[in-house]
């Protein structure tokens, strides 16, 4: 608005000075004229006044420019940016073996019917034949000695044995493998009542294909059988087991719990050695101040063993015989990787697995492989028992 203004007024004055000029040239002419009129006058007669002619001059105003400015309001929005939350979901593990934890080769295992054939412990049936093939061995209260009941998944023999008759107590330790062939030399009529209306498929000696006799040996220790004709038995609508346990992955070594070597078991008539040999990774089984060998010269040996403290409780079928109450809760140790897992173990129902859990409520995850199961007497039912157990460190 300045500078506009600044230049206006120059251009005023010139147009001042102009006029000014040619007002001044006027008054020359008029003189000039009066004077010629008067010297031809003063010749005929007396002058006249002199007659004075004023110009009117319009002198242009100064022209003010104002610019006016008016105020801009600039308006900036405020921009919102939304970070949508990602959500990272975890690819599934691998898939592995139902009753072992090691990694599946197979799909078609998991349709694979499951298999139990209980093995006898009595002193004339030692050394037994395949304990270290099955995925998982359960071992009772028996009649004396303890009693094996060895569950078949993963692999299969040709001759395992010397099989023995069943007890009251089978119908719900086993009945979370989802309608197994059970396998057993006979039992009391009340027994196999009870299974013949399980779930189960109850095969005993001499029906079906698979079963063999021990020349060397003499009855009640003579009945041996092959486990893939047992399991033959089983009908197209069978199917296979569900996963038992957590395991952690192949090769991840175990860190809960704290160090220990083994323990000792005192269960029924038999004392129990387990001890972790750290160069294979698995636990050697001893038995009566022995190894407990097997008849092909193997030590019996596996990758976890879990103690699941029993409230034994008479046989409804025979009072003589324990019968292993499997639903409920009650303490649990377990044995993996070197390390001792102190916990609870619990059961709603018997179609359902055992639920390990350590002393914080956590999950216990055993070693991909296979597993030993102890069930000692906790004394706590009405069936007496004094099993001990003492760790090893």
């Amino acid at each position: 608005m300045t500078k506009d203004v600044e230049q206006a007024r120059p251009h005023s004055e010139e147009a001042v000075a102009e006029l000014g000029g040619l007002v001044s040239r006027r008054r020359l002419l008029a003189l000039a004229g009066g004077a010629a009129l008067l010297t031809a006058c003063s010749s005929t007669s007396k002058a006249a006044p002199p007659t004075v002619v004023t110009t009117a001059v319009t002198v242009p105003r100064s022209t003010t420019t104002t610019t006016t400015v008016r105020p801009t309001t600039t308006t900036t929005e405020a921009t919102t940016t939304t970070v949508e939350a990602t959500t990272t979901t975890a690819p599934p593990p691998p898939p592995v073996e139902p009753l072992t934890g090691r990694p599946l080769a197979d799909p078609a295992l998991l349709s694979k019917v499951a298999l139990v054939v209980k093995v006898s412990n009595d002193r004339g049936a030692r050394p037994q034949t395949g304990l270290n093939d099955p995925d998982i061995i359960f071992e009772a209260w028996g009649a004396g000695p303890t009693r094996f009941a060895t569950v078949w998944h993963s692999t299969d023999q040709d001759f395992v044995g010397p099989i023995r008759s069943c007890r009251e107590q089978d119908v719900n330790l086993l009945g979370e493998f989802n309608g197994a062939v059970f396998a057993c030399s006979g039992g009391n009529p009340g027994n196999i009542a009870l299974l013949r209306n399980s779930d189960m498929l109850l095969v005993t000696e001499g029906h079906g294909p698979g079963w063999e006799l021990d020349p060397h040996r003499k009855r009640p220790h003579k009945t041996h059988a092959n486990t893939a004709y047992l399991r033959s038995n089983a009908g197209p609508e069978r199917t296979g087991p569900a996963q038992q346990f957590q395991y952690r992955a192949v090769g991840e070594p175990a860190v809960d719990g704290q160090p220990m070597t083994g323990f000792d078991l005192q269960i029924q008539q038999v004392f129990v050695q387990w001890r972790y040999d750290p160069a294979t990774g698995t636990y050697l089984r001893a038995q009566d101040g022995h190894p407990h060998m097997l008849t092909d010269n193997q030590q019996v040996f596996t990758e976890n063993v879990v103690l699941i403290w029993l409230d034994y409780e008479p046989s409804h079928t025979d009072g003589r015989s324990p019968d292993g109450i499997t639903t409920g809760t009650d303490p649990v140790t377990v044995f993996t990787g070197g390390q001792m897992i102190t916990g609870t173990w619990s059961r709603a129902d018997r179609l359902q697995p055992f639920a390990l859990a350590d002393d914080a409520g956590a999950p216990i995850r055993l070693t991909p492989g296979r597993t030993f199961i102890e069930l000692p007497n906790s004394g706590r039912g009405s069936f007496p028992g004094n099993d001990s157990f003492t760790p090893v460190a």
